[in-house]
This record gives structure tokens, C-alpha cells and sequence, in this order.
């Protein structure tokens, strides 16, 4: 499987009117997210199936970047990708998504910097992703000693890199 991991684009800050999950993409977001979809579509084969955090702006860019995807393209919620779930659960999920050969998911910071990093068995716990960044990996959730394999990340702005050591590079104390 391809796995599509994406972050939701930049969204307008909580207040006291409007609650976190409610929060949409700011016009740069949606502009981010056009973008980074665009050239997610370009490199690689398409997702056909997206699944999203049910909060606003994971919903927004989701369907921004459905529109540049397969055009069956089908999104769906789950509360799976929602701040704070288990990546237990998700990873168990994506099993059982297997058929659908190319899959993307939107959500949230950290919890998809952890996904990754648990998925590639990277040893620092930990990746963070950009607002609007997507990273591309090869899935094999019938290898447990590493199940995935990077294959390139685009954050907003920067050209799309092969190498995860360039993508997220180790920061020394």
C-alpha cells in the first residue's frame, strides 16, 4: 500500500467565538493545500481512498486534496485521526484498508509525526510535519520488524525530497 500522510493546512487560531474543532483553513492555507496536493498528485500514484480527522480544517484539506487525486476518490471521517487517539488503533485500521492499494490520511500534529515515526521504526519516537506537509510511504503491515519504507516528503515551499535524513534531519544537543 501507498500511504499519504498529510497535515492540515494553516488554520485560524481558537478564541473565545470559535472552538478548536471548528477552525477552518485561513486563504493561505487553502493555498498551501491546493499546492501540496497539486504536487503530491504529480509524483506518484493517486489516493483513492482519504481518510480525515473529523475537525474542519483536517475536513478542508482533505477534500482539497481529494479533488487532485483519483477521481473516484472517496474521504472519510474518523475519530482515529482525531489529536490524542491511539496509533495502535489507526495502524489497525489501515490493515483493513488494504484493498484500497492507495491510501491518504489528514489529520494532526503529533500524532502523525508518531505514526510515522512508529511505521518506519525510526529510533528518535518522533517526526514533525509542517502544516500542509505530506510524507509518501510503502506499506507492509504484514512486516512487523519495519512496515514501511520512506518515500519522499514535500513540505509547502520546498521541493519534494526522496531522503528522510534531508526531510527530517537529527537535531544534535
Amino acid at each position: 500500500m501507498i500511504l499519504y500522510v498529510m497535515r492540515h493546512a494553516e488554520a485560524v487560531e481558537a478564541s473565545d467565538t470559535l472552538q478548536d474543532e471548528w477552525r477552518y483553513l485561513t486563504e493561505k492555507g487553502r493555498a498551501t493545500a491546493e499546492k501540496v496536493s497539486a504536487a503530491v498528485a504529480k509524483t506518484g500514484p493517486k489516493a483513492r481512498l482519504t481518510i480525515t480527522s473529523p475537525l474542519t480544517r483536517a475536513v478542508q484539506t482533505a477534500e482539497i486534496a481529494a479533488k487532485k487525486a483519483y477521481r473516484k476518490n472517496i474521504i472519510v471521517s474518523s475519530e482515529l485521526l482525531l489529536p490524542g487517539t491511539d496509533i495502535a488503533g489507526l495502524v489497525s485500521h489501515l490493515k483493513s484498508c488494504k484493498d484500497a492499494k492507495r491510501v491518504m490520511l489528514v489529520g494532526h500534529e503529533p500524532q502523525l509525526g508518531a505514526l510515522i515515526a512508529k511505521l518506519l521504526r525510526h529510533e528518535g519516537g518522533s517526526v514533525l510535519l509542517k502544516k500542509g506537509a505530506c510524507v509518501t510511504l510503502k506499506l507492509d503491515l504484514e512486516t512487523d520488524d519495519r512496515p514501511a519504507s520512506f518515500l519522499g516528503y514535500l513540505a509547502p515551499g520546498k521541493k519534494r525530497t526522496t531522503s528522510f535524513q534531508k526531510a527530517f534531519p537529527q537535531k544534535v544537543a
